[in-house]
């Protein structure tokens, strides 16, 4: 699937003192102490862990071990593998099983496993959790070299590397399958953290990061309230010489088809997405040529330490911008005068007769002076004092866009954008 389906900017290097807002209505702004300067002593080791030899060693058994369809043999191995690997680094590590059917063109079962290799961060008061993630199947065709050998292998150096040191926040590293197939990996991974509050930063996504002729450059996606994790990809990299230019994009979250790659299953919930892409257009990618010889290996290793080093950065933080999320009515359910009543499918959110619609914070570091909800783009109500929330009491048959803004003591903004169908025929007198 995917690959870049948008055209981006090539942006300059700025220091880190300058945040580019995003273009999109709901950016964030950041006064000029903010975000912290890098100076962890941790990140020239991490750097100096990830090497050409460690990323080959494990690219060639990911790779030897392809084609690795879901469902197939191959794919099971390279699970094990991961495993072992994850393991082998001191990481908590786990087999998510699923069952998921592909509909189109033909129904089809699908049973696989997603493998999670856990660092667990230092500080209980912080229970925010980075994800760095990427697919480990390939399509029937390939070996997969780098669709997506490069960032499965960039994602089992960067918990190596990582294991040797202690972080504040607790760092995920997921390999999904099921990618080739409709996201349903990471859909089944998502939906569970979901289900469980899972309270999550930022996912980063890595999905063919090996494979450049010459531009020597990698776009940085992210959705509209981490693009100040862009200029620390920007800041990391020239501040530790890693010689990639990094330009910039932006993840649309409103209307999301679940297309692209494995970040998208994260959006329907309201996380925070980050995606890094390289340069160049891959022509071999889907096809028998994406071996080996389709990686450039020096480059696949600069890619990994650049996220692995600003992983690193992110995991130390002890301030973060605000982060809100619309968390009632949930994600895929029926609701009834108010009331949460049975699952739906496909992310779908009903809601009959009137409803409540609260928007609550994540990681909340300096206090939120107001919220703003707005229907169908419209500001209908602000509100100063948490919990921040809005009843909905509407005539409506349809599905309406609900969108919510905070603004905290510092300027910076954060917002949520839902589209849910409301069938509410009797507007209740006030």
């Amino acid at each position: 699937m995917k690959k870049h389906t948008v055209h981006f900017r090539q942006l300059i290097l700025v220091p880190l003192i300058v945040i580019l807002l995003c273009s999109t209505g709901s950016s964030i702004s950041y006064p000029p102490n903010d975000p912290q300067p890098i100076n962890d002593d941790k990140i020239p080791q991490i750097l100096s862990l990830i090497d050409e030899h460690l990323i080959l060693e494990y690219l060639q058994q990911i790779v030897g071990l392809g084609p690795r369809k879901t469902g197939t043999y191959g794919c099971e191995k390279a699970g094990e593998y991961i495993f072992q690997q994850f393991q082998n680094s001191g990481l908590l590590a786990r087999y998510q099983n699923w069952t998921a059917w592909k509909k189109k063109p033909f129904p089809i079962r699908f049973t696989s496993k997603n493998i999670e290799g856990t660092l667990p961060g230092t500080d209980p008061a912080d229970t925010s959790v980075l994800i760095f993630n990427a697919h480990y199947d390939s399509v029937a065709q390939g070996p997969g070299a780098n669709d997506d050998g490069s960032g499965t292998a960039g994602v089992m150096a960067a918990a190596y590397a990582l294991s040797h040191f202690t972080f504040k926040k607790t760092v995920k590293f997921v390999t999904f399958s099921g990618e080739e197939n409709g996201l349903l990996g990471s859909q089944a991974y998502t939906k569970e953290a979901y289900a469980r509050n899972e309270n999550i930063l930022v996912e980063i996504n890595a999905d063919m990061i090996g494979h450049d002729e010459g531009t020597n450059t990698m776009t940085v996606t992210t959705t509209e309230d981490v693009g100040w994790v862009w200029d620390i990809f920007q800041s990391i990299n020239a501040n530790y010489s890693i010689g990639l230019t990094v330009n910039r994009g932006n993840i649309t979250r409103q209307r999301n088809d679940l297309g692209g790659s494995d970040y998208s299953a994260f959006l329907p919930y309201s996380w925070e997405a980050v995606c890094c892409w390289e340069g160049s257009h891959d022509p071999n990618f889907h096809t028998p040529q994406d071996d080996l010889s389709n990686i450039n290996l020096s480059y696949l290793v600069n890619m990994t330490r650049l996220i692995a080093a600003s992983l690193a950065y992110l995991a130390d933080l002890d301030t973060t911008p605000p982060q809100v999320r619309i968390t009632s009515p949930r994600v895929g359910y029926l609701y009834f005068d108010g009331m949460q009543r049975h699952p739906l499918k496909d992310f779908k959110t009903t809601v009959i007769n009137n409803i409540w619609i609260w928007a609550e914070m994540d990681n909340e570091t300096v206090p939120i002076e107001r919220a703003e909800f707005y229907f169908d783009g419209k500001l209908v109500y602000t509100d100063t004092e948490a919990p921040f929330k809005w009843e909905f009491n509407k005539i409506s048959l349809r599905k309406h866009e609900i969108t919510v803004v905070v603004y905290d003591q510092l300027g910076r903004t954060s917002s949520d954008w839902r589209e849910i169908r409301f069938i509410n025929l009797l507007r209740k007198i006030q």
